[in-house]
């Protein structure tokens, strides 16, 4: 299997390889704080499996608003967030455009974990992982 990285060795690139393939994500994505702007979340670093390097190279320009969408809530509340497939919540993300983006590409997990202070993992997989 290959897999895909965004700065080759980094620790950080490391930690989320092992979290990702120790409980079965196909990508992890780590937002942190601007430096210059705390309001705002950008990647800084990611894993992926190899067939989702379209989805998350998708995700590596955007930049996410503290409190807005479910990863600047996560960053907002501090709350970790689990999102299903197959669960009907869509009143809670109808209008969270990259949710709807992600399950359309197969996703059938997203869980958002808040780091305090940092930002948000992102984890992601194409099957139903318990919480």
């Amino acid at each position: 299997m290959g897999d895909g990285k965004m700065k080759m060795g980094s620790v950080l690139n490391e930690k989320l390889k092992s979290l990702c393939r120790i409980n079965g994500w196909s990508f992890g994505v780590f937002w942190r704080f601007d430096q210059r702007n705390s309001m705002l979340l950008a990647v800084e670093d990611a894993y992926y499996e190899e067939q989702m390097g379209l989805v998350v190279n998708n995700m590596l320009p955007k930049v996410h608003v503290l409190g807005e969408g479910v990863v600047g809530q996560s960053a907002f509340t501090g709350k970790h967030q689990w999102v299903f497939a197959d669960f009907r919540n869509e009143g809670l993300y109808s209008d969270d455009h990259e949710i709807r983006c992600l399950f359309s590409l197969g996703i059938k997990t997203i869980a958002l974990i808040a780091v305090e202070s940092q930002g948000v993992v992102q984890f992601g997989s194409t099957q139903k992982v318990g919480r």
